[in-house]
C-alpha cells in the first residue's frame, strides 16, 4: 500500500533534491568527483524518502553524469537503470503519463529496448485510461529511437 506523502513534504523534498543535484553539477564542473559522489548520495536518499518518480529519474541522470565524469560512463549504467526502473514503476503508480514517457526517453538512451517498449506499453494503457490519444504521436516518436522497435499491443 502506497502512503500518501503531503503535498508540502514534496515540494520540500523536490527543492531539497534539486538543491542537491545543483551540487552534484557544480562538484563535476570543477572536477571534484568525490564532492559530487557524496552529494548524490545525498540526494538519493532524499529520493528514497520521497519516493517521487522524478526524484529517482533526476537521481539516474545524476549518476550517469559523475560515471562519464570518472572516465567509466559504463560503470554507471547498471546503476542508473535500477534508479531509472524505480522511476518507471512509481510514475506507473503515480498515473503519470509525462513521467513514464520521460523515463521511457532514459531508456532509449541507455539503449534498453525492451524496457522502452514495456514503458511505452504502460504509457499507451495511461493514455487511454486518462483519456490522451494525443500522445500517440510522442508514442511513435520514442519507438523510432529502438533499433527494432517491439509491437505495442
Amino acid at each position: 500500500m502506497d502512503h500518501e506523502i503531503p503535498e508540502g513534504r514534496r515540494g520540500q523534498d523536490g527543492a531539497m533534491a534539486t538543491s542537491l543535484l545543483t551540487a552534484v553539477d557544480a562538484a563535476l564542473a570543477v572536477g571534484d568527483v568525490t564532492a559530487a559522489v557524496r552529494a548524490w548520495n545525498e540526494a538519493y536518499g532524499v529520493a528514497i524518502g520521497s519516493r517521487r518518480w522524478e526524484s529517482f529519474a533526476e537521481a539516474g541522470d545524476a549518476y550517469l553524469r559523475i560515471a562519464r565524469a570518472s572516465g567509466s560512463p559504463a560503470a554507471g549504467i547498471s546503476r542508473a537503470r535500477d534508479l531509472y526502473l524505480s522511476a518507471l514503476f512509481r510514475a506507473s503508480g503515480a498515473g503519470s503519463l509525462e513521467g513514464v514517457l520521460r523515463v521511457a526517453l532514459a531508456f532509449v538512451e541507455l539503449g534498453d529496448d525492451e524496457v522502452v517498449t514495456h514503458s511505452l506499453r504502460i504509457a499507451r494503457r495511461l493514455a487511454e485510461a486518462n483519456g490522451a490519444p494525443e500522445h500517440r504521436e510522442r508514442f511513435d516518436a520514442l519507438r523510432t529511437h529502438q533499433p527494432n522497435p517491439a509491437p505495442l499491443s
